[in-house]
């Protein structure tokens, strides 16, 4: 793979980025030169910030496409407006192809951060380093490479595996069996060694570790394992649900316990920020910061989902229905004419111009909640421990307990499907739970997409094939 040839592009690319995330609470290494950076743990460390900022999905694009390839390809949203809508029309219409902006976006983002990662791990054998040091560093390393290689396995299935930064860069790719036990052993040994509490928001924890390997599980259909990750995850007894769903997302209450891996970000870095309220509201949209701007493109949500909510549902708050218009100052309705917006991502105050600073959720408590009452379901059918989770989330939201009585494990795992659809909105989940369930080809034909199933996949990057003629394109295309 290229982004492996050139070692000394490699070390630039350090230098350039290790001041992505603040709160990593890194120092910029630009002083030192390529035959010490290696020798000191600062050094590893900026490195290791590399791996992390990779990972953390940097820059404007990397921060969207993950969201879009996950909402628009499910007929969550839709969206129109602005030189990005070309790249929308193709995945709501299922017509992408390797030379996707976003799709290429996620393939460079995380085999970016395996490669600095590798870097890391084969440079901690050296007397001047602590034990501490290199045994922290070490799960540190194991886990972003799970986390890494899950994401694209959940994208493009099997990939070449690299664990070495000595790997010959025109690997093939791995076999099935490989790379999902490769995920396993990863963050396996990451959960073995990772404290509970985060070094910093946005490094790994045995709480984030055991989240990404809990939604392994459950996306490879390990029922067994996905149900036992997730109560050892409820056990540790440090995640809760927060009693106002609003909060989960504000940004005055970032790093609250029930987010158990997040992707930090900063409004005032252009490569650590996110810009995804730019690309859902329009530009008479009454802004609350004059400091907001928004970009041509708008992203709307259907009224079938938006109606689907029970009245008393407070994750309906977090949708837009309609807005009065800064340019006529007329209400424009939204709902009646599949326009509203979501707005689980409040306008940053401290924004600078469209980049924003709100961290991303990557996993939260409840997602694990839904996961375990979905794999007890898969299990044995519909019990009580399984309505008693579904429940804890609904309750938080105001609405009704759910029975035993009644439910089939065919009718439970529908109304999972629309529990985590009412949950977890926009949230980039969409996409991996309707696959999950068999839905994700035939709900796209039933909105009259030309959907096959090997879209189930997204393919490899034309520019990868290109630079690695021994790589296989996925089935399809």
């Amino acid at each position: 793979m290229k982004s492996y040839i050139n070692k000394s592009i490699i070390l630039l690319v350090f230098i350039g980025i290790i001041a992505c995330e603040k709160r990593l609470d890194e120092e910029v290494f630009s002083e030192l030169a390529p035959s010490t950076l290696f020798t000191s743990e600062k050094g590893i460390k900026s490195v290791l910030n590399a791996a992390y900022a990779y990972a953390h999905r940097p820059g404007l694009q990397d921060s969207w496409s993950s969201y879009h390839l996950a909402s628009m390809t499910t007929g969550e949203v839709w969206g129109q407006g602005g030189s990005i809508e070309n790249l929308w029309i193709s995945e709501i219409d299922f017509t992408w192809d390797g030379n996707h902006d976003h799709i290429r976006a996620q393939w460079t983002i995380y085999f970016n951060s395996i490669r600095d990662a590798n870097i890391v791990l084969d440079n901690l054998d050296n007397e001047a380093f602590s034990e501490e040091f290199k045994q922290l560093t070490e799960a540190e390393v194991h886990f972003l490479r799970g986390w890494d290689y899950s994401e694209l396995y959940n994208l493009f299935g099997p990939v070449p595996l690299y664990k070495t930064s000595t790997d010959d860069p025109l690997l093939l790719r791995a076999s099935e069996s490989e790379v999902q036990e490769f995920i396993e052993q990863e963050l396996l040994t990451a959960i073995s060694t990772l404290p509970v509490q985060a070094p910093a928001l946005g490094r790994a924890s045995k709480g984030a570790a055991m989240a990404v390997l809990c939604k392994y599980y459950l996306n490879t259909k390990q029922w067994e394992n996905a149900a036992n990750m997730a109560e050892d995850i409820i056990d540790l007894g440090v995640y809760e649900l927060l009693p106002d769903y609003g909060q989960v997302f504000s940004i005055a209450n970032e790093g609250n316990n029930e987010l158990i891996w997040v992707l930090p970000k900063d409004g005032t870095s252009p490569t650590a920020s996110q810009a995804i309220d730019a690309l859902v509201f329009p530009p008479d949209y009454p802004r609350p910061y004059p400091n907001n701007t928004v970009f041509a493109a708008r992203t709307y949500l259907y009224d079938d989902f938006v109606n689907s909510f029970d009245a008393n549902d407070q994750r309906k708050n977090y949708i837009i229905t309609e807005y009065v218009s800064t340019n006529t100052g007329e209400v424009v309705p939204g709902l009646g004419n599949d326009r509203s917006f979501p707005y689980k991502i409040e306008f940053d105050p401290g924004s600078v111009g469209a980049t924003a600073g709100n961290d991303i959720p990557a996993i939260r408590y409840a997602d694990i909640l839904l996961s375990r009452a979905e794999a007890l379901n898969e299990i044995s059918g519909p019990t009580q421990p399984a309505i008693d989770l579904i429940n804890e989330v609904r309750n938080r939201a105001g609405i009704d307990d759910l029975t035993l009585s009644g439910f089939t494990k065919e009718s439970l795992r529908e109304t999972l499907l629309q529990e985590r659809a009412w949950e977890l909105f926009f949230e980039g989940k969409r996409r991996e739970d309707m696959i999950r369930q068999g839905v994700f080809i035939s709900d796209a034909v039933s909105r009259g997409k030309s959907a096959q199933d090997y879209h189930r996949l997204f393919p490899i990057p034309q520019v990868e094939l290109d630079a690695n003629p021994g790589l296989i394109q996925n089935t399809g295309y």
